[in-house]
């Protein structure tokens, strides 16, 4: 897992200090990859590639980036983990392409020698990465699949589990890992984007492809990005992949589960491969415990797990994790976390989130707990939820949402009176994603906003400047924003014919990704560690997606009722019949309110100078919070974005 970086100066365009400043990008990553430094510059000054190395497989100079070919004429900064690597090693060797090294690395770059662009469909894993290819100005002629000139290949992930940023800036083109990135090389403005910051009042994250600064994007997940270095200003976007649930052949009850348990075994057995300390984390839940399972059944050798608990009562599912750990026999490192913790690290946890987001702070903490533990990489139960269909608040909720939404529609004059029900104290806070949903057309993606959405657009509006809220609505509409992710691209099934399978895929590509995914990235990296998420393995994905909507809410009590049945006896009895759904959350509630109450005041107090932001309207927030009259990530919300510069 390593931390990229590049700059492509425009053909008018001469920096003498190019390479200072791919130092300076590369330093801005140092804790996604402490292990190596690699910064090439091409010989006409033009182009440089960076690379922050965490070595996880081969541990030799061999895998130092940026990796070239022999004839150094195509060049590869890579941050991921391919797990179908050694398939994909062997299919190239067949064909005489020799290899110099073990990683990953290699077989990527080797794979866009023979294939091309299409080398990205052929991986199975998690990846971004750079590839300059110069072979044309070389001399060389193309290998079918790649793209004729001089240019620059981008490429992430099917699921977006690992991040790319670029910046077309007026000298240059410019990507890294982290926007810290590329506001470190001095090319790009750190300007607030209007989008970027309604979007995240909106929605709790800022929206793909959206960023929180004005100047930087964010590549879309399964996409690559064609750059020709002699016009980077016409880069190229190419979707290489949808997520999909049209459903598939029909199997039966018994088969869904045969079918689901295999691919999930599958998916922690190719994720275990590792030439660094491997484990898990184990919240005591289902989806982590489902995770721990299989490693369990993959391999009989010792298995490392960490988990949290919390003095406050009502949170630490610290018993259920030690349950886990002595049913399947792993070597357990628990951490209790306290408030004074938190207080120490308050000022890293928000300097680690690279963009505002209200989720974050537990994932910081778990990652740091596994470094403890010893270990470098670990297997996470994400993903688990949105596939399976764990969360109530949407899978349960969002239909019924919808179905009191047309209801009231259908009556003359009832969205009117039922708005101005709602409208009265002391309902108003407590359902204005409501009211702002009775205002618009039903429709699912404004149902599921009432239900993930952050705050209102009525809100947001009274938070930012009038010119930002102008702005901002311009470049971004959140039920459009919504509709289009959970279509993705059309050719699925809609709502109402399967309902579960577009809320599935409605939190897969907005919530997860643009929050989940995003803070499990760079909090993690801040302690240079590497997480793996067998859950959203893509052909587990596919598999579920197309299952029939009933075998995944009949066949067993509470939660996810096909997990638990492809899970079977592989977990203690204690957590496969728990019925109720705890979630991993922090007691921050109560922390806010408590020894965080300063700090949390004084970064809404920063926030308040901020020409973008209404003062009024954040001391607004701050006294309804302190006053039980909203939630505690509203406060949040505002105390992440007070850190941003």
């Amino acid at each position: 897992m390593c931390g990229v970086a590049g700059i492509v100066l425009k053909p008018e365009r001469s920096l003498p200090d190019l390479r200072e400043r791919l130092g300076a990008m590369a330093q801005a990553m140092v804790h996604r990859g402490p292990d190596d430094e690699g910064i090439f510059v091409t010989d006409d000054g033009r182009i440089g590639l960076v690379s922050r190395r965490l070595a996880i497989r081969d541990l030799s100079p061999a895998g130092h980036m940026p990796m070239a070919n022999e004839a150094r004429t195509v060049w590869i900064t890579y941050n991921g983990e391919i797990y179908n690597a050694d398939e994909l090693r062997a299919e190239l060797e067949s064909v005489n392409y020799r290899f110099r090294s073990c990683s990953d690395t290699e077989v990527v770059l080797r794979g866009y020698e023979a294939w091309g662009s299409g080398v990205v469909r052929r991986l199975r894993g998690m990846f971004a990465f750079a590839i300059l290819d110069e072979r044309e100005v070389a001399g060389a002629q193309p290998t079918p699949g790649s793209c004729s000139g001089r240019q620059l290949f981008l490429a992430r992930d099917h699921m977006g589990i690992k991040p790319l940023y670029y910046a077309q800036c007026p000298d240059a083109f410019l990507f890294a890992s982290e926007l810290r990135a590329l506001l470190a090389s001095g090319l790009v403005s750190p300007e607030i984007s209007p989008s970027g910051l309604v979007g995240y009042l909106l929605m709790g994250s800022v929206p793909n492809p959206l960023t929180i600064r004005q100047e930087a994007s964010a590549l879309p997940p399964a996409t690559s990005l064609k750059v020709p270095t002699a016009r980077p200003d016409r880069a190229v976007e190419e979707r290489y992949w949808h997520l999909r649930s049209d459903e598939g052949e029909q199997v039966s009850a018994p088969e869904a589960v045969e079918r689901t348990s295999a691919l999930l075994a599958e998916s922690v057995r190719i994720r275990l491969v590792s030439d660094v300390p491997l484990g898990a984390f184990l919240s005591g839940g289902l989806d982590s415990g489902s995770v721990v399972a299989f490693m369990r059944q993959a391999t009989s050798g010792p298995i490392r797990t960490c988990s949290m608990a919390f003095a406050e009562p009502g949170f630490s599912e610290a018993a259920y994790a030690r349950a886990v750990a002595d049913g399947l026999a792993t070597d357990h490192y628990e951490r209790v976390v306290t408030v004074d913790e938190l207080v120490r690290e308050f000022d890293r946890i928000l300097a680690s989130l690279d963009q505002p987001s209200i989720d974050g702070v537990n994932t910081y903490f778990v990652s740091q707990t596994a470094r403890q533990a010893g270990l470098t990489v670990a297997l996470s139960g994400l993903g688990g939820d949105e596939l399976f269909g764990g969360y109530p608040n949407t899978f349960g909720q969002v239909p019924q949402m919808l179905r009191a939404l047309r209801l009231a529609q259908a009556v003359p004059g009832g969205s009117t009176v039922t708005r101005a029900i709602l409208n009265l104290a002391p309902m108003r806070r407590r359902w204005t994603r409501v009211r702002d949903a009775l205002a618009r057309p039903a429709s699912p993606a404004s149902a599921y906003l009432t239900r993930r959405g952050l705050f209102s657009p009525e809100e947001v509006k009274a938070l930012v400047s009038p010119p930002v809220w102008r702005a901002g609505m311009q470049g971004f509409d959140p039920v459009q924003h919504v509709s289009e992710r959970a279509d993705d691209g059309g050719g699925t099934p809609g709502f109402n014919s399967r309902p579960v399978e577009w809320i599935s895929r409605a939190e897969l590509r907005t919530y997860t990704h643009h929050q989940l995914l995003r803070d499990t990235d760079v909090m993690s990296m801040a302690h240079s560690l590497e997480v793996r998420v067998p859950f959203l393995d893509v052909e587990l994905v596919e598999a579920v997606l197309r299952l029939p909507t009933t075998h995944k809410t009949n066949g067993a009590p509470g939660p996810k009722p096909l997990l638990k049945r492809a899970v079977g006896d592989r977990l203690p009895d204690a957590v496969q019949q728990r019925r109720d759904k705890q979630g991993f959350t922090f007691p921050l509630d109560l922390w806010l309110k408590g020894a965080l109450r300063t700090q949390a005041r004084s970064m809404t107090g920063s926030l308040e100078s901020k020409r973008w932001i209404q003062r009024a309207a954040v001391r607004q927030i701050v006294e309804d919070y302190e006053s039980g009259k909203v939630h505690w990530s509203r406060l949040w919300a505002l105390v992440a974005l007070g850190a941003m510069s």
